[in-house]
């Protein structure tokens, strides 16, 4: 597998590599590439996001959203609004510090009664709302607001090692399947709870501070977590290897080390960064210990055959050193069909076709 880039653009501000629109800045006006079209805007979204038949367009000023069906604008909000993960249409709606709803854009309805002090994830018909630093729980809620059931993060137990008297937290929500709402945490867990009764399914840890409890089943450090959606597991990548849990048992499934799987691929690298799972395979910056003034390396590994499929230096050494342009970990690498996309940290984005 191979890969040219045909192509940079610069100030780019948002872009979707699904539909391949994006969103800059040239001669202090603001610019929107809509489907090969473009526009002037008074400001360029931040963030753009195919969504089924829909695109969603977010500018961060004031939290505006307008979502557009086939070059037209459909529906709008004006203020309030921010992106959330998952399929759904909705958006996270904020009417003021720490309350929140869900927001159909497109109907312009609310998911819930009233505003309330969570945050939200939904996902189907299953609505869950956590607060990480109040009142530090997840629940499961109705659309009436009511909890039909809550989980308080004290119950995971503290980390007596790095973060002692302080209490875990989400990092992730990675999704429900089989019935068990999977979570990862700050202090290097996975969890699976029960969606219909809130109880602990499944507890894994790569904490040291977990060694000795026994309610926990221990594995390598867990590194970044995602749901496996065609696999039905969860795979976890860090810089050393992946593990593969499955989703339904619980059950460790495989774990590799990439110095012995793939040595002379994604082994030989000291440093792996911002992995992101796309179907089979998962991208990933690079860097080895010799490398001199930041990222300059990504590439792609299949998690089915386990090796290296693509790497390249897309920013060399030399631009690096001269410009001080690199790669950052909060701008990962994208597939998108038979194309790439990456945005540097001068907001050049980077596009590579398959050859």
């Amino acid at each position: 597998m191979k890969y040219k880039e045909t192509n940079r653009l610069a100030n780019v501000c948002g872009f979707d590599p699904q539909s391949g629109c994006y969103s800059f800045t040239q001669d202090e006006r603001e610019y929107l590439s809509l489907c090969d079209e473009l526009f002037q805007k008074d400001e360029a979204p931040l963030e753009i996001r195919t969504k089924g038949e829909f695109l969603y367009l977010w500018y961060a000023s004031v939290g505006k959203l307008e979502v557009y069906l086939n070059k037209r604008v459909l529906s709008s909000v004006e203020k309030n609004t921010y992106l959330i993960d998952g399929k759904s249409l909705y958006v996270g709606y904020s009417s003021g510090f720490d309350e929140y709803n869900l927001l159909n854009p497109i109907t312009g309805e609310f998911s819930l009664s009233s505003h309330i002090p969570y945050e939200l994830y939904v996902e189907d018909d299953v609505l869950i709302a956590y607060d990480d630093f109040y009142k530090k729980e997840i629940r499961r809620i109705d659309n009436r607001t009511e909890a039909l059931w809550s989980f308080s993060f004290e119950d995971l137990g503290e980390d007596n090692i790095y973060t002692p008297d302080e209490v875990d937290r989400i990092s992730k929500i990675l999704g429900i399947t089989e019935n068990l709402l999977w979570f990862s945490t700050q202090f290097s867990r996975l969890v699976a709870l029960d969606v219909a009764t809130g109880k602990v399914v499944y507890q894994l840890s790569g904490n040291p501070a977990d060694q000795d409890k026994v309610e926990y089943t221990q594995v390598a450090g867990l590194g970044d977590c995602f749901y496996w959606e065609s696999d039905r597991s969860i795979v976890c990548i860090s810089y050393l290897g992946f593990q593969v849990i499955d989703a339904t048992t619980g059950d460790l499934a495989e774990s590799r080390v990439f110095l012995e799987e793939d040595p002379d691929g994604i082994g030989r690298f000291d440093y792996i960064y911002a992995p992101n799972l796309q179907g089979d395979h998962f991208t990933f910056l690079a860097e080895m210990k010799t490398d001199r003034y930041g990222i300059g390396r990504v590439g792609i590994f299949d998690l089915k055959a386990r090796k290296l499929l693509w790497t390249e230096e897309i920013i060399p050494f030399e631009e690096r050193k001269a410009t001080g342009n690199h790669l950052v970990t909060p701008q990962p690498l994208y597939i998108s069909g038979d194309k790439l996309y990456i945005k540097d940290v001068k907001d050049t984005l980077h596009i590579f076709q398959r050859e």
